[in-house]
């Protein structure tokens, strides 16, 4: 437990959730690191779990994103040379037979790298998937898949908040797994 002496509120850090240093009525604005992420949906009082029972996004423009892909053309050369790893079931190989905790967005990165600590696990802090539209989601999406199905993982951990634009939910629809990796939500 910490209690803020600044805005007098007890609040449960622990757990990497938000709390409301102050009442917040129905419709104003959440704001998060100086900035609106969302508007109340309900009134929220102070101390109160701040999370998506009782916010919602500002998005509200269909925001249009493009990437322009480019296909390099890798060139593969064959080799007699050996070593010791992992095989995966795709064929791919690993050289590591780890456990990785990726997460869906940066809003959990503390919780990630405070699992790691305590398992042994190894975690991959990113900004990403909180508010993110299009193009811009997609290729967050895509980039934690690869991770996902990276051969030196052998195990997954996928951990998400619920809130975010790239929730699990979304995020599922990108991944295929496999029957040899051990993957958890």
């Amino acid at each position: 437990m910490l209690i803020s002496e600044r805005d007098n509120v007890e609040v449960n850090l622990d757990n990497g959730h938000k709390y409301a240093v102050c009442n917040i009525k129905r419709g104003e604005n959440i704001i998060k690191y100086g900035y609106p992420i969302g508007h109340a949906i309900c009134d929220i009082k102070k101390g109160e779990h701040v999370h998506t029972h009782n916010i919602k996004t500002n998005l509200s423009d269909n925001l249009q994103y493009t990437y322009n892909y480019k296909d390099y053309g890798i060139e593969y050369c064959k080799s007699d040379r050996t070593f010791m790893g992992y095989v995966r079931e795709n064929g791919d190989v690993g050289i590591r037979n780890d456990v990785w905790i990726v997460n869906t967005v940066g809003c959990v990165n503390k919780v990630a790298q405070k699992l790691a600590q305590e398992t042994g696990a190894k975690c991959f802090p990113h900004p990403f998937g909180c508010s993110q539209l299009g193009d811009d989601q997609t290729t967050t999406q895509l980039i934690l898949k690869g991770m996902v199905n990276h051969p030196n993982a052998g195990g997954v951990l996928v951990l998400g908040l619920g809130c975010e634009n790239n929730n699990i939910d979304e995020f599922k629809k990108y991944l295929v797994i496999t029957k040899k990796k051990e993957l958890s939500f």
